[in-house]
């Protein structure tokens, strides 16, 4: 059966997603997204999120929506709901109010998710390994007395970055510090960038870093195969982010054949529970001088970009990105108890069956 589904999502040019507009999607990746979507035979309307007042009219011009594909992390038109750690969630509320459920993780989720505060809370519930931190806000001053106290418990080097938000921003090669003045400069320059908002202020740690994507449900996942980073890749934010696809034949793809697979896999999993999320999510991981593995972020939206690391991941067992979007709407689509269109019926028939013939480089649970 045809359904209405809404996409709904940030969109920019290339050459203005950068700063505070980072967590937009650039214009060829929205039409990417969009095709995929309109090819499993529903009826798709799209929307470029500015404000509430337009969501509002929108839905309003559009009734009934059936489900939304939401990648819109905010509001544009409001910057702060990017990296404030509640605009995702804002949007799935505002979304609520009309009885439309949306794909990706929940209301609940997106807060955790998008608040590493509280994603870390959750995930030492499950005793699942997260950085030594703490939480600062810049609407305090930078006391030295007062955070010394604290920097005691953890030493230096240390990491900081905000603690709302998605996809690096706030994050440079100087957001590790390893004395209080260098803390005390990266402090003032996020306060001015970022205005009054929560820092995090973790133990960094030396090890190498990893990203895993955990596709479907609470009962059944997919696991893609893991990217391991260079041991000297340093540390990823946006600039090093915006250049990775081209270097990509430095990673290692790490398949279920292999220990560490097995390790990270079961970490991701737990994790996956821990914050309850859906459809997909992209989990970063980072090694201590030991070699034991901790969550350093949980996206609850992953990008979902044509040069994306989640697209790459899913590269890796045969799937294009067309498949990959058609897949998550599809998880989307049955969590609901909506019925699948036939075609999408056919299309999920043919990457289940592409997905077989991986038997090393991913499973399901």
């Amino acid at each position: 059966m045809i359904k209405n589904i809404l996409f709904v999502y940030n969109q920019v040019s290339k050459r203005e997603r950068k700063g505070l507009f980072r967590e937009c999607i650039p214009t060829e990746d929205v039409d990417a997204i969009r095709e995929a979507l309109i090819k499993t035979n529903n009826n798709i309307v799209s929307l470029n999120l500015l404000t509430p007042e337009q969501l509002d009219e929108f839905i309003s011009k559009h009734q009934p929506i059936d489900l939304a594909f939401v990648l819109a992390e905010g509001y544009k038109d409001i910057p702060h709901t990017f990296y404030s750690g509640h605009g995702a969630a804002m949007v799935r509320k505002q979304l609520s109010k009309y009885h439309i459920p949306c794909a990706l993780s929940s209301i609940e989720s997106m807060e955790v998710c998008r608040n590493k505060d509280l994603a870390y809370i959750k995930l030492r519930e499950k005793n699942i390994l997260v950085p030594n931190h703490f939480i600062f806000d810049t609407h305090f001053r930078f006391n030295k007395i007062k955070l010394l106290s604290q920097i005691e418990k953890i030493g230096f080097p240390l990491m900081i970055k905000p603690a709302g938000g998605g996809d690096s921003i706030g994050i440079t090669s100087k957001s590790v510090v390893h004395n209080l003045q260098e803390l005390k400069n990266r402090f003032l320059c996020l306060k001015k960038e970022l205005g009054p908002e929560k820092l995090i202020i973790e133990k960094y740690l030396p090890g190498r870093e990893y990203t895993v994507g955990v596709l479907g449900s609470k009962a059944k996942k997919y696991i893609l195969p893991i990217i391991g980073f260079p041991k000297d890749h340093g540390i990823r934010y946006t600039s090093t982010k915006k250049k990775e696809h081209r270097v990509r034949e430095k990673f290692e793809i790490i398949y279920r054949d292999d220990e560490r697979f097995k390790k990270i896999a079961q970490i991701a999993i737990d994790t996956f529970d821990a914050v309850e999320a859906s459809d997909a999510i992209r989990i970063d991981f980072m090694e201590d001088e030991l070699g034991n593995i901790y969550v350093i972020d949980v996206n609850g939206t992953p990008a979902l970009s044509l040069t994306g690391s989640l697209t790459f991941m899913a590269s890796k067992v045969g799937l294009t990105h067309s498949q990959l979007i058609k897949l998550i709407f599809y998880e989307s689509v049955v969590r609901y108890n909506l019925s699948p269109t036939y075609l999408l019926e056919e299309i999920i028939s043919k990457i289940q069956a592409r997905l077989a013939t991986y038997p090393l480089s991913s499973f399901r649970f």
